[in-house]
C-alpha cells in the first residue's frame, strides 16, 4: 500500500510541475506543454499572433493594414517569427521576414526563433530558412545555449547536424 501511495504522490508532484511552469521555462526545461493551451491563454490577447498561429496570410496582412506591428511581442518576448519557427511554418517565416520582422529578436528568455525552432522537432525546413535570411546559429540564451545545443538536448539530430553544418 506505501508503495502505491508513493507513486501516487510523485505522478500528483509531476503533474503540477507540469501545468503550474510557465510555457517558455517549461519548453526549455525538458517539458513541451501543449500548444492548444498556449493558443486558448496568452496568443487570444495577440491577434496578430494568434493568425500567425493558425497559418493565416491574410489575416495576418489584415492586421498589418489595421496598424499592428510586425515587431509585436507577447508577455515573454516573443515575436511573430518565434511562433512561426516553433510551429514550424516555412512559408508564414518566409512571409513576416520580408515583411520586415528582426531575425533575431530575442524574447524573454534570450531566445531567438532559431533556438525556438531547434527545440521543436518540425524538421529542417524553418531552420534552412532562418539561416538563410541572416539568423545567427551562435547566438546564446540565458541558459547559455545555442540552437545546435538546443537541438542536442532534445535529440533532434538532424536539425543538429544541419545547424553543425553550418558553424554552430
Amino acid at each position: 500500500m506505501c508503495g502505491w501511495l508513493g507513486i501516487l504522490l510523485v505522478v500528483v508532484i509531476a503533474a503540477g510541475i507540469w501545468y503550474f511552469f510557465p510555457r517558455r521555462q517549461a519548453l526549455y526545461a525538458g517539458v513541451n506543454p501543449p500548444i492548444i493551451e498556449f493558443l486558448t491563454t496568452e496568443l487570444k490577447r495577440f491577434p496578430l499572433h494568434q493568425a500567425v498561429f493558425q497559418n493565416d496570410v491574410a489575416a495576418v496582412q489584415q492586421l498589418l493594414k489595421e496598424g499592428h506591428s510586425i515587431e509585436e511581442e507577447t508577455d515573454d518576448g516573443q515575436t511573430v517569427l518565434h511562433i512561426a519557427a516553433e510551429c514550424g511554418l516555412e512559408e508564414m517565416c518566409r512571409f513576416v521576414i520580408k515583411q520586415g520582422v528582426k531575425v533575431d529578436s530575442l524574447d524573454n528568455f534570450g531566445g531567438t526563433a532559431l533556438h525556438a525552432a531547434a527545440a521543436c522537432q518540425n524538421g529542417v525546413g524553418v531552420i534552412r530558412v532562418l539561416i538563410e535570411n541572416g539568423a545567427d546559429a551562435h547566438l546564446k540564451d540565458a541558459a547559455g545555449m545555442t540552437p545546435g545545443a538546443l537541438a542536442e538536448k532534445y535529440k533532434h539530430f538532424k536539425i543538429a547536424a544541419y545547424l553543425k553544418l553550418r558553424g554552430d
